[in-house]
């Protein structure tokens, strides 16, 4: 009896441990099994292949393994170095608790980049106290209160997308005879062909503008189609030459950014040549010629700079060679980086910068050329700029009021698009500045000849210029004619009124200029108002302008009363699974008549959840959710800086559905919710 006591219970450990043995045996096999991904990935993030890095992760993941704290800090900076912000935040904020070192800076990075700026100015002081470079970390600190107190956006330019696809990268634009030059993967978009990034490789290609809409492209020329990426390219004023950037390895395996020239033979482009002061050991790019063909500037991180990348020139010689190379200085170069020059008609610098006061990444500034030096250098704020990346800025050499720019500003903020810009405010006078350099062409020698006067009759030149002014006045809303408008026209020099009016029942003005001041050259400013319904406009306008104004017509803003703003206030959104209501919907489709209509009208999409599941989970799904909004207004045409989505999670409950709390699903709905609040109306 006793050795079956003793048989049984041997057979029970026995049993026990072979059970053990199995589960631990089929743990570890599952762990090795599992962690050869995440390892994988390991090496790839090491060797800064960031995108590379983050497949191996996210194939660890969806094979089921739960992936540390430190693997979710590498997939978040991995999102982050891919440009991927949206991304980038949402995995930082998983393991904030667990955060220190670089992390702590680099989240505060992501935050000011996602326009959380006093969110970024909290952790930007705990990176101060991780070990983080104070001064540098203060300007980035004034940085963020300098975007909170700068939000408004200027109403003179109208900043719209483009149809042209760059395929998530963009290395810029340029006016080319009748049309463009841009970077662009294959019309397809199909190509085995990427970089570290996980991007295709970029060629270039040409549109032409018909009324300035770019058409459909074709590749700009078959003997610049290279294995690598090209562009930010800048044309002499003949477009005889062109200079472009071109990815190139070098030895050891990296790739270097150098700068190109070509000539145009009258067929094609060829005779490649490579600028002797690139080098393999730093880049050389974004190559803008001036105006006046003289000097190159480009950006480049060579050692003996102000920071990582900084702005340059070199002066263009004859036979083809280049004088020495100058450091634009410390009016221009910050910590940061400083990219994409470019040199308009006037003189002005416009370049990229993430060192200044700005929205976060980089932002276009510009700057003027004073008695040989670059100085004034202002941030053009929005809508030229976003919290993302904004760059590539240039102008229409025949139309100063006209442009593009690239920026990353939709989506997750890892694919770059180019921009139109459109000035719609009143035009500067093109007089040269006080210290611009003007720089002469070469004139022939003056032939003197002997002329004998002849004495004919004078002849009396009919005055062509505009004797009335016609303009029909409608609303921003709905666009219908305004009866009633009061316009006065008022000599701009001595303050004499020369004709006013009152618009008819078909918002039609009937104004006659006297003879007098149909003249060239006449300025006059113009006022339009009706007290009480609509905002004031007043412009300076040149008599030859009037035409213009009378053939397109005149747009203003009516007085929004207490009325329509609480009408807006009381909007709210209801959303189930991650989708609107289809009630929500035609609510929605209300929200986006009235913005686009009233594109002064700048509303918070506030965006609450129930109290189930993970509170961080419920604060990161509500941002999302109300970004999603964000992005259908978007597409129903309003302007993405009328609105500003903030995600509040479950903090906020309509009624007692708290945590502990059993309700029924229909009060659950109630919580998962968007709330349109109007913030502010623009003047």
């Amino acid at each position: 009896m006793g050795t079956t006591f003793d048989l049984t219970s041997n057979m029970k450990h026995i049993t026990k441990y072979l059970i053990f043995s199995v589960i631990l045996f089929t743990c570890l096999q599952g762990t090795v099994a599992q962690s050869k991904s995440v390892k994988k990935g390991d090496g790839y993030y090491k060797k800064g292949e960031y995108y590379h890095a983050l497949v191996s992760y996210n194939y660890a993941r969806t094979e089921g393994e739960e992936l540390d704290s430190n693997t979710k800090k590498k997939i978040a900076n991995c999102y982050y170095q891919l440009n991927d912000i949206q991304n980038a935040f949402e995995y930082f904020a998983s393991v904030q608790d667990d955060l220190s070192g670089d992390d702590v800076l680099t989240y505060a990075m992501v935050a000011h980049r996602f326009a959380a700026y006093d969110m970024a100015i909290e952790w930007y002081e705990l990176a101060k106290k991780e070990g983080a470079n104070a001064m540098k970390v203060n300007e980035l600190i004034e940085s963020c209160k300098w975007a909170l107190a700068n939000n408004e956006f200027d109403e003179d330019y109208r900043v719209n997308p483009s149809s042209i696809f760059t395929f998530g990268q963009s290395f810029g634009i340029q006016f080319y005879k009748s049309g463009v030059v841009y970077s662009s993967s294959s019309s397809d978009g199909n190509t085995k062909k990427i970089d570290k990034q996980g991007k295709a490789f970029l060629n270039l290609y040409f549109s032409e503008l018909v009324d300035y809409e770019i058409q459909k492209g074709s590749l700009f020329s078959k003997s610049l189609n290279f294995d690598y990426h090209i562009g930010a390219i800048s044309f002499t004023t003949d477009y005889n030459t062109m200079y472009y950037t071109r990815s190139v390895r070098v030895k050891g395996g990296q790739s270097k950014l150098k700068i190109f020239r070509v000539e145009y033979d009258g067929k094609d482009w060829g005779n490649e040549l490579e600028l002797p002061f690139n080098s393999d050991d730093y880049d050389c790019a974004h190559p803008a010629v001036s105006p006046d063909n003289k000097f190159i500037y480009f950006t480049s991180n060579k050692k003996g700079g102000y920071g990582g990348k900084d702005l340059y020139k070199v002066e263009r010689l004859r036979g083809g060679s280049y004088g020495k190379v100058i450091n634009l200085g410390p009016e221009i170069n910050t910590f940061g980086d400083e990219v994409f020059p470019f040199i308009a008609k006037d003189y002005t610098l416009y370049f990229s910068s993430d060192g200044r006061l700005g929205f976060g990444g980089l932002d276009l500034y510009k700057a003027e050329y004073d008695e040989g030096a670059w100085k004034n250098v202002a941030n053009m704020l929005k809508p030229f700029n976003s919290e993302r990346d904004d760059f590539g800025y240039v102008q229409n050499p025949q139309n100063k009021n006209k442009g593009f720019l690239s920026s990353n500003r939709t989506g997750n903020g890892d694919k770059d698009a180019i921009f139109y810009v459109n000035f719609i405010g009143q035009e500067e006078s093109d007089e040269p500045k006080v210290g611009e350099e003007i720089v002469l062409e070469e004139l022939p020698e003056e032939k003197v000849e002997v002329v004998v006067p002849v004495v004919v009759a004078p002849v009396i030149k009919e005055n062509t210029l505009p004797a009335s002014f016609n303009p029909t006045i409608k609303s921003s809303m709905g666009n219908v004619p305004i009866a009633g408008i009061q316009c006065e026209i008022v000599d701009d020099i001595t303050g004499q009124v020369v004709a006013t009016g009152i618009s008819n029942s078909e918002g039609k003005l009937a104004l006659t200029i006297p003879d007098a001041y149909r003249k060239e050259g006449q300025e006059f400013e113009v006022v339009f108002s009706k007290d009480g319904d609509y905002v004031s406009k007043r412009m300076i306008v040149n008599i030859m302008e009037l035409e213009d104004l009378s053939k397109n017509g005149v747009t203003l803003t009516p007085v929004f009363n207490d009325v329509v703003l609480d009408d807006l206030s009381e909007m709210v959104l209801y959303y189930k699974n991650g989708e609107l209501t289809a009630d929500s919907e035609k609510v929605l489709g209300r929200l986006a008549a009235y913005l686009n209509a009233n594109p002064n009208i700048v509303v918070k999409l506030n965006t609450h959840t129930d109290a189930k599941g993970s509170k961080l989970d419920n604060l990161l799904n509500s941002q999302s959710m109300g970004e999603k909004v964000e992005g259908m207004l978007v597409d129903k045409g309003v302007n993405d800086d009328s609105m500003i989505p903030r995600g509040y999670g479950e903090r906020y409950l309509v009624n007692e559905c708290k945590r502990g709390v059993v309700c029924d699903e229909s009060e659950h709905q109630k919580n998962r919710r968007v709330e349109v609040i109007v913030w502010k109306v623009n003047k």
